[in-house]
């Protein structure tokens, strides 16, 4: 891939799939066992809560209805006014929400408890972009906070697909472009350890089809841990799955929990 079309596809993958947050919504409506595992977390480890790509609010608005006090840090302008909506009946001041990128922020207060669920890491392409965030982690952190997220687990069978193979789904009742027919490729740079998703939509009767990328980092368990260290944090426990079943070598995806490298172990709540 040449280097032009690389950080193209690059930039279009770190933000396409996040600029129609109705279709966003539809897409991801039935997830909830990361909602659940998050709900417990803040349980369990308190507030307030900071919550990295808070996205459309899917997390944030439910650890506030909790009674959690949540800021939440996104760089799209479309995904935080829907968190905007979503968040219309909670008591002022009880959700936070901020434009903002996960390499350079500063909130002026520490934090319990940091998240970062459902991929939002894997938008961080470059080990600086990882040393840059966990340090920005590291000083929001309360002297015993956590942070928490899950990313997926590297597949080598998915990342040796065919590029020129166009996976097809069923047509289906898109909320903006009406009935389309959908397909996907993938194509997987091995060297920058980026996988592009391109997604197409064809709307029924037009012949111009609707395209968007998606660009997630694989991100390997051994390298993860390495790259926690160069941000100031160690790893304090490593997952599975959302019920907090130790990481197997079968699972696709990875929970973790981390604290700052010099912080005190937490007692058990």
């Amino acid at each position: 891939m040449a280097g032009d079309d690389f950080f193209t596809l690059l930039d279009r993958g770190s933000r396409e799939h996040y600029d129609d947050p109705d279709y966003y919504d539809r897409t991801y409506r039935t997830r909830r066992d990361d909602v659940e595992f998050y709900r417990a977390t803040a349980r369990r480890l308190g507030g307030p809560v900071l919550e990295l790509g808070v996205g459309s609010g899917r997390v944030a608005v439910e650890l506030a209805r909790d009674g959690h006090t949540v800021v939440g840090l996104d760089p799209s302008a479309p995904m935080l006014a829907r968190a905007r909506e979503r968040a219309h009946d909670l008591p002022r001041g009880r959700l936070t929400l901020r434009e903002g990128d996960m390499r350079d922020f500063t909130l002026r207060r520490r934090f319990a408890l940091v998240i970062a669920p459902f991929n939002v890491l894997m938008h961080l392409y470059e080990p600086d972009d990882f040393a840059r965030c966990f340090a920005c982690v590291r000083k929001h952190l309360a002297p015993d906070g956590r942070f928490v997220f899950d990313v997926r687990m590297p597949q080598p069978i998915e990342l040796a697909r065919d590029p020129d193979r166009a996976y097809k789904g069923r047509p289906f009742v898109h909320p903006t472009l009406g009935r389309v027919g959908y397909s996907e490729t993938f194509r997987y740079d091995p060297i920058k350890q980026v996988q592009f998703v391109t997604m197409r939509f064809t709307p029924e009767g037009r012949r111009r089809e609707v395209e968007a990328v998606l660009a997630h980092r694989q991100i390997f368990p051994a390298e993860l841990r390495a790259l926690l260290t160069l941000g100031g944090l160690r790893l304090t426990r490593r997952m599975g799955d959302f019920t907090g079943r130790p990481l197997g070598p079968d699972d696709d995806q990875q929970i973790l929990e981390a604290a700052a490298l010099d912080a005190k172990a937490r007692a058990p709540r």
